[in-house]
């Protein structure tokens, strides 16, 4: 079952730590879910180009943000997680374990009108369907720099804190614009937990894991998003299939548009050349990174390809042009 169905069907809060600490739970965000005025479910093949435009060289996305906003004030989005771990993996400032235990993973985001400034909230689902909400809140601001310094006392008593990686200048400059903060339950337990400095430091390690690099790939998304032909939505259709589900008993499922990237059809990234390694003939076949080129009101996008002999494969085209009104 897709993550916002299961999110919107929650009626009981999860079990409760010793001590009587309760925490949000998915139940509290069921109505928010279910009166979400826009719900995407977003494509692998979306998800993998997203990423790649996140990590582009080049101008940068960050010399793009004056296109993005997001598409609504309240917003769902969700995907398969197997894909998004799959293609972060290739990236070389992305080093989190990945989490096998996770299937989907969905946001649920507040903007202002604008759609420049808002918070986040990060669910995911295990195999099982269990539901988990996030420890961690995130909050943006594409027209200022808020990522304040890490002071380890304030953090666990709510402040924001923010994310630094000096050795990948595009993912930083975009971080700039991003900050994390304790939802006010999960700081309470953890300072009443009396963890010492090293352990608290290890608990952030561990609960931003790869959510640091979720902010990257939807600004990538609400990019194409703004951009003439960007993605390709479709509404799904669950009438037929709720009216089998009421008449059986159970729950409606909730009308969702999935989405698509269309840009790049007849485009597939290329395969290690590590892979070919082995069979080698001529000059040696290597990967070239995308990256980000902007002429006004247009980006265009370098595809990630391979450059060598052409026997081990021709890629048809490699540049991708977004117009922006």
């Amino acid at each position: 079952m897709r993550l916002l169905d299961l999110v919107a069907q929650s009626t009981s809060a999860g079990p409760t730590l010793p001590g009587g600490w309760g925490f949000p739970d998915a139940h509290q965000f069921a109505d928010a879910v279910r009166t979400c005025p826009l719900r995407l479910v977003l494509a692998d093949d979306l998800i993998e180009y997203t990423i790649q435009l996140a990590y582009a060289e080049g101008e940068r996305l960050s010399g793009c943000l004056d296109l993005i906003h997001v598409p609504a004030q309240q917003l769902w989005l969700e995907w398969l997680e197997a894909g998004r771990q799959s293609t972060l993996s290739e990236m070389p400032a992305c080093t989190s374990a990945p989490c096998y235990s996770v299937r989907r993973t969905g946001v649920l985001m507040a903007a202002d009108p604008a759609g420049r400034v808002g918070t986040m909230r990060t669910f995911w689902s295990a195999h099982d369907e269990r539901v988990y909400s996030a420890a961690l809140l995130t909050d943006f601001d594409l027209d200022r720099v808020i990522r304040p310094a890490l002071n380890i006392d304030a953090v666990f008593s709510g402040t924001a804190f923010g994310v630094v990686i000096p050795v990948e200048p595009a993912l930083d400059e975009l971080l700039s614009h991003v900050c994390f903060r304790f939802d006010p339950a999960w700081a309470n337990y953890y300072r009443a937990a009396g963890l010492t400095e090293s352990q608290q430091l290890q608990l952030l390690r561990e609960v931003l894991g790869t959510m640091a690099f979720d902010m990257p790939m939807l600004l990538a998304l609400f990019l194409l998003f703004a951009a003439k032909d960007g993605v390709q939505r479709r509404a799904v259709d669950l009438e037929r299939l709720n009216r089998a589900r009421r008449r059986s008993g159970k729950r409606a499922l909730l009308e969702h548009v999935e989405v698509r990237v269309p840009i790049v059809a007849g485009y597939q990234c290329p395969a290690s050349p590590a892979a070919n390694a082995n069979r080698r003939r001529g000059p040696r076949l290597h990967l070239v990174r995308g990256h980000i080129a902007r002429r006004g009101d247009k980006v265009f996008w370098r595809l990630p390809h391979l450059r060598g002999n052409a026997r081990f494969g021709v890629v048809r085209s490699r540049t991708v042009q977004l117009s922006f009104h």
